[in-house]
């Protein structure tokens, strides 16, 4: 009946009716299906009673209600949602980035940090941020493995280049403009690995062991071996740090753990044999940062300089801190790495523990905001970037403590430079993402698999 019932004059206007007062046109069919479904079970008990069936579908759709207030109901319900509690947790994480900024200005010699030039970089990512929350994030879907062939090309340019600032080929330069690419990077190949993953096929099991075999590689090569290389060869440990947890937070959603296991290991491999050949100077590089990396685990006072420092720095800022803008003259690096040691010397250790309360609420809501999605290439985005952010906050904030190795990362959001950019639009995307949670029609869910045929 639910054809000929769907046909039907009187329900079509019915049904018209009340799809022209939702705005979100995604949902259009759903709500038709479930118009259609309550209809019928009503015209169905109303033609048990003894009504004809022109009679039975009028009384059906008179006890529907008023076209103009269900479709107004269910507009109100397919809006978009802006995650607000996420949005103050933001502003409070800009306001952070903005004390910071004031705090080494004055902290600082004069030139040595240009305001104008950071302040630029947030206005942009709050600009991109916009941008990003209202476009439809799905249509990267189907850009998803343009976007990750693009990224590794992105990483091949410094490395091509062969210009190394600090022993790492992780920048390009535009003009007098320097840029950090590999602060990016890792944002990007998350996006394009949850649009792959999201796109494979379910898996059916063949009796080809060389298929299976071939396909298992391939999606090896693809997450982790080509990427990972490429971080090995800038070399950017910090960054590949990163990349591997996150990937593997998503490759472990996809019940992946087979392919995560035997691609960490043939890194390991590549690692002691193949890099050293083919990388030549830029494996010692690689060997240099690994050993000095290492050295957490045997400190001295040699190799151990900025852990000392750190803490150090930390144990005199006291419960109140040494004063807002104080220079600290031994303290490295207090405009990247050492930034969190330098708020809490000169702010206190209150101020250090209402940082890392906030981080830790913002990263908790902005992972409840992916669990919430039904859309299976939604949830991916916002718990791989969410993933993202987190192994840079609690790295950073450890490490600046002694209890982690000291990598190349920062406080995203609250360290104002290039990749600030980057930061914001990714939060950008996953609000937007949050925000057509309710706009979408019916969407295929994120299968577990094991072998894409």
């Amino acid at each position: 009946m639910n054809r000929n019932l769907s046909s039907h004059p009187l329900v079509q206007d019915f049904l018209d009716r009340i799809c022209a007062k939702v705005r979100a046109s995604a949902v259009h069919d759903d709500i038709r299906r479930e118009m259609l479904h309550h209809l019928e079970e009503c015209v169905i008990e109303q033609m048990d009673a003894g009504m004809t069936e022109e009679e039975a579908i009028a009384v059906a759709v008179e006890q529907m209600g008023d076209p103009q207030v269900v479709g107004k109901q269910l507009n109100a319900a397919h809006r978009p949602k802006l995650a607000w509690d996420v949005l103050l947790l933001l502003v409070g994480m800009l306001i952070v980035g903005g004390v910071t900024l004031l705090s080494l200005y004055s902290a600082m010699d004069e030139g040595r940090i240009s305001i104008i030039r950071k302040i630029t970089f947030a206005a942009a990512g709050v600009s991109v941020m916009g941008v990003l929350y209202f476009i439809n994030y799905r249509r990267l879907l189907q850009y998803s493995s343009h976007i990750y062939v693009g990224t590794l090309f992105i990483m091949a340019i410094p490395i091509w280049q062969d210009r190394a600032i600090n022993g790492a080929k992780i920048y390009i330069t535009f003009a007098h403009f320097t840029f950090n690419v590999y602060t990016a990077v890792t944002y990007l190949l998350i996006v394009a690995a949850a649009g792959l993953l999201y796109q494979e096929k379910t898996y059916v099991l063949v009796a080809d062991n060389k298929l299976q075999l071939r396909q298992f590689w391939k999606e090896a090569m693809i997450y982790i071996i080509v990427p990972s290389c490429l971080f090995m060869a800038a070399p950017a440990m910090g960054s590949l740090l990163i990349y591997l947890i996150s990937i593997s937070v998503l490759l472990l959603m996809k019940g992946k753990w087979k392919l995560l296991f035997v691609g960490v290991c043939s890194m390991g491999v590549l690692l002691l044999t193949v890099l050293p050949i083919v990388l030549g100077r830029s494996f010692i590089s690689l060997n240099f940062a690994i050993e000095r990396h290492l050295a957490f685990f045997h400190r001295t006072e040699q190799n151990s300089f900025y852990y000392y420092r750190s803490i150090e720095a930390i144990h005199a800022g006291g419960w109140w801190g040494q004063g807002f803008g104080v220079p600290s003259e031994r303290l490295p690096s207090i405009v990247s790495e050492m930034t969190f040691s330098y708020l809490v010397y000169s702010l206190g250790w209150v101020f250090g523990i209402a940082v890392a309360l906030l981080v830790l609420l913002f990263l908790i809501r902005i992972a409840r905001m992916g669990m919430q999605l039904r859309d299976g290439y939604a949830r991916a985005l916002i718990i791989g970037l969410t993933t993202v952010f987190a192994v840079q906050y609690v790295w950073t904030i450890l490490m600046c403590i002694g209890l982690l190795p000291i990598l190349a990362m920062q406080l995203p959001i609250v360290n104002w430079a290039s990749g600030t950019v980057i930061e914001l639009g990714a939060l950008g995307l996953m609000l937007g993402a949050y925000r057509r949670k309710d706009m979408l029609g019916q969407i295929p869910q994120w299968p577990k698999n094991e072998l894409v045929k």
